[in-house]
This record gives C-alpha cells, structure tokens and sequence, in this order.
C-alpha cells in the first residue's frame, strides 16, 4: 500500500535518476531511457487514460509521468513496477526499467555481488584494470567514465564497488586471478598519475598470496581472444557462476564447462604472474613515469 505522505507529498523523491536526456539521444543509456518513456507512453495509450489518470494510479502528479515519457527524468525501479501494474504491461515497463541502467539495485547485480561475497575462488579476464584490485581513485574515474554507456548514480555505485573490493580486505579472502590483455595498462583512466599509482597498487595486489595477476601483450604470439569481460564464481557448494558483461549470468550446461577452459587457454597463452610484473612495472616507467615536478613519487 503507498503511504499518501511519503509518496504524495514529495513527488520528486519518486523520480530517481534526473538524468537529463533530449528528444534524440546521443548515447547508449538516453536510449534506453527514451525507449523506457515510449513504453510507458504506448501502454498508457493502448489503455485509453491520459497521464492525469496514470498518474492518479500510481499516487504521481501528471507532470511526473509526462517526464518519464520524454526521458526528461528516469522513474525509480519501485516506480517502473507500479505503472508496469497499473498499465497491465506484463513485466514489460518493469524490466526495460531493470536494463536502463547497472545501480546496485538491479536484480542481476545483487545477484553477482552475492556470489562474489560466497566464492572461494574468482577468475576474471577483461582488458581494464580488474574491479576488485582497483584504488579508490581509478575506480571513482572508470565508473564516471561508464554512465553515458551504463547510466546509474555515481555515488551508489562507487560505495557498491567499495562493498565488492572489502572481500580482498577480510581475514579469508577469495583465490583471485586474472587474465589482462595490455589494452588495461594503456587504456588512460583519469590522467597518468592516476594510472601510475593504480599500476603500481596492482603489482602490489599480485604478490599477495591469494591474488595472480597475468598480462597478455599486445606482441604475443597469439592474438587475445576477443571473448569480452567475463568471471568465473566457484562458490562453497560446488557451483559456479559465471558471469559476461553486462548482464548474462550462467550457473549450469556446457556453457560453464566451456568459460572455464576458455579461462584455461588464457592463462596459458598470457606471460607467468613474474613476467607479468615485470612488464607492468617496465610500462609504468615508460608510458606513466614520475612527474619532474613531483616532491614524491611512489
């Protein structure tokens, strides 16, 4: 049941995001977000109501269900399934709503963040600097650098990323390894200073016992697979999940047997955890090196 005081005497508090988005978006979340706002326009329609009435359904003023129709603002995911219920739309509404954007509050990222905090073991290959080895500072520029692609609130999701890296940090922390092509160490995220200290903090993370860290150069023998981002969860019971960005999550079939030989390859193809060090620390000097001006210099 809605509560008229929370829900009606504070109409904004019901929109969420307010990311701005105009009649042609220009990149891929305003399109989601457009898509969104015609959806809800079209069942509103096929219903025969106007957006008084849609409005009055929900407990929203008229002109909050006109911005959502326009892109003008993006309503909350609570929202999404209140007017996906009253315009009858099957689920439709709610999970356009649902793939709008990665906020910690989408059902698929709970469900990976729960399986992170449970496996023993992580395997992940990708061709950024991995999340759960990342500083604070890269983490705050790559998330920021996302939302045009991935929308969200920066905020949120930076406090998430900070709740996923606390694994590393506890008493019995996960096997972790990973699998990077070169593109990650060149890939300028924030500035070179950022990409200097977050550099030098991955070859710091890779000598943790639990932790391997392997680079796949751009000079190697074979070319780098072209398989995505994707990471492997073996959790206490014996499964595993695996997940491919953005949102496609595998627990059984062939398909699970097959990232892990996938995974397999990779490791074997890309230089030893040694080597890999090496070559980080060798990148750093000559693309990232200490500022002359710098006092200090890690």
């Amino acid at each position: 049941m809605l509560d008229p005081i929370t829900d009606l005497s504070d109409p904004l508090s019901q929109l969420g995001d307010t990311t701005m988005a105009g009649p042609r978006p220009l990149d891929p979340y305003q399109l989601r977000v457009a898509e969104l706002g015609e959806a809800i326009r079209a069942h509103r329609r096929a219903k025969g109501w106007t957006q008084a009435e849609l409005g009055e359904a929900v407990a929203l003023s008229n002109t909050a269900i006109a911005h959502f129709e326009s892109g003008a603002h993006v309503p909350r995911r609570d929202v999404a399934r209140r007017i996906d219920d009253a315009l009858g739309a099957g689920g439709r509404i709610a999970a356009m709503r649902d793939k709008a954007d990665d906020n910690p509050d989408v059902k698929w990222v709970q469900k990976i963040f729960k399986a992170e905090q449970r496996a023993l073991r992580i395997r992940h290959a990708t061709s950024l600097i991995p999340a759960l080895l990342q500083n604070d500072a890269y983490t705050r520029e790559i998330l920021a650098m996302s939302l045009p692609d991935r929308g969200g609130v920066l905020e949120e999701k930076i406090r998430h990323r900070d709740r996923r890296r606390a694994i590393m940090r506890r008493p019995n922390p996960p096997r972790f390894g990973a699998v990077l092509t070169e593109a990650a160490l060149h890939t300028v995220v924030g500035g070179a200073e950022i990409m200097r200290r977050q550099l030098l903090d991955l070859i710091e993370a890779s000598r943790l016992p639990n932790v391997e860290v392997r680079v796949w150069p751009f000079d190697s023998a074979r070319a780098w697979a072209d398989v995505g981002e994707m990471t492997i969860m073996d959790l206490p019971n014996g499964r595993t999940v695996i997940h491919r960005v953005p949102d496609l999550c595998l627990t059984r079939g062939p398909s699970v047997a097959t990232h892990i030989t996938l995974y397999g390859h990779l490791c074997a193809a890309a230089l030893d955890a040694e080597a890999s060090r090496v070559f980080i620390h060798k990148l750093i000097e000559e693309k990232y090196p200490c500022a002359p001006s710098a006092l200090t210099c890690p």
